[in-house]
């Protein structure tokens, strides 16, 4: 097992089992503009060759505005931090809100970054031995406004904000030997953006049944002072198919292509904590990215469920190689645990294996 992307050794079983002491919960059922507030939280411990020691917190919220019915899907939105022994810092806390009658919805994310990146070059021949990290610092913000404009068919915009800086990389290393752009001192992606959504799921926790489909486009905004103008187009569509009682298929297709301009740190790549897990993080990055992944969700007792899931993907410098290039794949297991019967959010740990090797996970929700 080397450099896997995230390690989290949350002492998972402990916290099943010392519920009580490991999570605190507060429940209020009426508040000036909320109702149903359930706030679960869970300390963190994990450890990466990179990192050293990792500790933190997370906390869960799950709550419906006051004049929502109570069938309407809930908003949520989590806090989480942590710091290493290598003095590096994570703060994010992502949301997805719902009002109107879900009507309307508003998601997206807030953080603040002191952390490590992996590189291995650029390209899907990338090699293992390049294996490099760069750090970077940087404030993030995504926030995306939709409102239903027909059933289940939603519009509206985005934008979404990075500011990187104090980048550093190993001298005469394959990032500093290399010509890709955003190399020397990082810079600010200020992008607007264009999103329609179709959304037919029965549950956005705990799918199963019905389409997820989004498609975005996002450029520079350029009156928002970026430094790189470069355009983004993601097509992200899912699929959820219930085989028989708690037993589940889900499918995920992600296509993604970036114009010429788009630096290294926001390059598309394989080996994040969804679509492609196995693989290490940003094992494979260039400007296009197309992969599939599919899952089967059975129950175990309880509140304990578990998954098998396989993904294949693939990266290249324009659209039209992905369709002639080769394919990474992977496969893994995982467990997961409700930490809120009601609206059914769950703790996710998963291993997963690729031809280099494996990587394990631990987060929340499911992985899409």
């Amino acid at each position: 097992m080397k450099y896997p992307t995230y390690i989290f050794f949350l002492v998972f079983f402990l916290i099943t089992v010392l519920e009580p002491i490991a999570a605190q919960k507060i429940e209020q059922q009426e508040q000036d503009s909320i109702k149903n507030f359930k706030l679960s939280g869970f300390p963190v411990l994990f450890f990466l060759p990179e990192t050293g020691l990792g500790y933190g917190a997370l906390g869960v919220a799950t709550f419906r505005f006051k004049d929502e019915p109570l069938n309407s899907r809930p908003s949520s939105a989590q806090l989480a931090f942590s710091f290493t022994t290598r003095k590096q810092l994570l703060i994010f806390a992502p949301y997805e809100l719902y009002w109107d009658n879900e009507k309307w919805r508003l998601f997206g994310e807030l953080g603040y970054y002191k952390f490590f990146y992996n590189f291995f070059g650029v390209g899907i021949n990338s090699q293992e031995g390049n294996f490099e990290t760069y750090d970077v610092t940087f404030p993030r913000l995504r926030a995306s406004l939709l409102r239903e404009v027909y059933p289940k068919i939603s519009i509206g915009a985005g934008y979404e904000l990075d500011i990187f800086s104090k980048l550093s990389f190993p001298d005469d290393g394959i990032l500093d030997n290399s010509d890709v752009l955003g190399k020397a001192g990082g810079g600010t992606i200020s992008n607007l953006g264009f999103l329609i959504v179709y959304d037919s799921r029965d549950d956005i926790f705990q799918s199963t049944s019905g389409f997820f489909i989004q498609s975005s486009f996002f450029g520079g905004a350029g009156v928002l002072g970026p430094s790189f103008d470069y355009t983004r187009i993601n097509i992200d569509a899912r699929y959820y198919k219930k085989i028989k009682g708690a037993h589940s298929l889900a499918t995920n297709l992600f296509l993604s292509h970036s114009s010429e301009g788009t630096p290294f740190l926001s390059l598309n790549y394989l080996g994040n904590n969804k679509r492609t897990r196995g693989f290490d993080d940003r094992r494979y990055q260039d400007n296009s990215e197309l992969s599939f992944a599919a899952e089967y969700r059975f129950p175990i007792k309880g509140r304990f469920g578990g998954v098998a899931f396989a993904a294949s993907g693939t990266v290249a410098p324009d659209f039209a190689e992905l369709f002639a290039t080769q394919f990474r794949s992977a496969a893994g297991v995982g467990l997961r645990y409700v930490i809120n019967k009601k609206d059914g959010i769950r703790l996710r740990a998963d291993y997963a294996i690729s031809a280099e090797g494996g990587n394990f996970y631990f987060t929340v929700g499911e992985s899409f």
